[in-house]
């Protein structure tokens, strides 16, 4: 039984790196890191059971990395995606960089791709809430939450990853975040002032 789902997790992350490799390969690490964060979000919304979301996502970041040809990590970016690689090869060679270069290991190195936004466990909600955009103000829904960041659904206004943005959320207050991934319902945000690490 477990076979059979090691196959399919397998699977799956080879397929979604054949299809997403034609514009990572073209992009920058930075660049690269934002596209991995997008479809982290995506599988974390397809995906049912946790477990499987949390088994796909580093075999597909290893084989990203695996088709790229596994170049020497020479960037923060690059690091971040290294750190969240299924292959243990990978995380050393993040490790390795962040060590020699900041004296650390790179942030994000959590299960998820979404680094800092998967520290803290989500909680679905279902609140109504509002979101200012570029001075503008609409109306959202906010559909998960934890201390890193939120998703919600946005119909009104269109925000970009890397969009600055103001949240208000019932019985927290307002919080500022960044928009780190978008699909045609709505975003992904990441609170400006991130929970410390335990």
């Amino acid at each position: 039984m477990f076979k059979g789902i090691r196959m399919r997790t397998n699977e799956l992350a080879e397929e979604l790196a054949d299809f997403w490799l034609s514009a990572i390969a073209g992009a920058g690490w930075e660049d690269r890191l934002t596209i991995l964060r997008e479809v982290d979000a995506q599988l974390a919304a397809d995906i049912e059971k946790r477990s499987e979301y949390e088994a796909v996502c580093p075999r597909f970041v290893a084989a990203v990395i695996e088709q790229l040809g596994m170049p020497q990590v020479d960037c923060e970016p690059q690091a971040k995606i290294y750190a969240l690689s299924a292959f243990p090869r990978h995380r050393e060679a993040a490790k390795a960089w962040s060590e020699r270069v900041l004296g650390a290991s790179p942030s994000g190195s959590s299960a998820a791709i979404g680094g800092d936004r998967r520290r803290s466990p989500r909680q679905a909600v279902d609140v109504i809430s509002e979101i200012w955009v570029h001075e503008q103000r609409a109306s959202c829904q906010v559909v998960d939450l934890s201390k890193g960041g939120a998703r919600l659904l946005l119909r009104e206004l269109k925000a970009s990853p890397g969009t600055a943005v103001r949240l208000v959320l019932p019985d927290v207050g307002v919080r500022d975040a960044t928009v780190v991934f978008r699909n045609n319902v709505g975003i992904g945000v990441q609170f400006v002032d991130q929970p410390s690490a335990v």
